[in-house]
């Protein structure tokens, strides 16, 4: 922490909400983001037990897993997950452009990307534990799946990956893109908390 972000948090206690600590954004925020937000079963890994998703605030599609101990439910839950997440992404393959190459053969590249926003760095490990889970899931023989189930993970692991790359903005963590842009007069574990972050950005009357 540089001496003027801990400025800031001073003057943050002292007022009683967020100071600023830059004066532009620093991350590239989609016109129309996918919002994820998870809650999973504490103590099993990609154990999921709702999810929120969509890319409308005003209609979102809420899904649950009547218990998430049960490996179908789990699996029809990705199911259902991929019905939102993959046609989100497909739909930025439909406009590209044609790209030269000096010496080499001409490529289609898209002209956007998708982008998923999810609360804390908490849903960003959920969703690439639920790619590790889902990605190799066969579709025939014993147990199959969907087919969407295994194309769903190998995205959500493309995306999860990409997130540990600095600058990158597919997977975002709305705590820390704001945490970047905001000092508070908390911890920085508190800070983890979406809730508790923006009632310091935008504290309530």
């Amino acid at each position: 922490m540089s001496a003027l972000t801990a400025l800031a948090r001073l003057r943050a206690i002292r007022d009683g909400s967020a100071q600023p600590i830059t004066t532009v954004r620093h991350c590239h925020l989609a016109p129309q983001p996918l919002v994820f937000i998870p809650l999973s079963l504490s103590g099993e890994a990609a154990a999921p037990l709702a999810a929120m998703v969509g890319t409308d605030p005003g209609h979102p599609r809420l899904l649950v897993v009547p218990q998430p101990r049960n490996r179908d439910l789990r699996f029809a839950f990705a199911a259902e997950l991929a019905e939102v997440v993959l046609p989100y992404v497909e739909g930025f393959c439909k406009v590209t452009e044609t790209v030269e190459r000096r010496g080499g053969e001409p490529y289609e590249r898209c002209l956007d990307a998708p982008q998923i926003l999810v609360p804390n760095r908490q849903g960003v490990a959920f969703l690439g534990l639920l790619g590790r889970s889902t990605r190799f899931r066969r579709i025939d023989g014993p147990y199959p799946v969907h087919p969407s189930v295994p194309l769903l993970g190998r995205w959500l692991t493309y995306f999860a990956d990409r997130s540990q790359q600095p600058g990158s903005c597919l997977l975002m963590s709305a705590t820390e893109a704001l945490g970047a842009h905001w000092a508070s007069g908390q911890s920085g574990l508190e800070d983890a908390n979406l809730g508790a972050l923006l009632s310091w950005i935008d504290p309530p009357a």
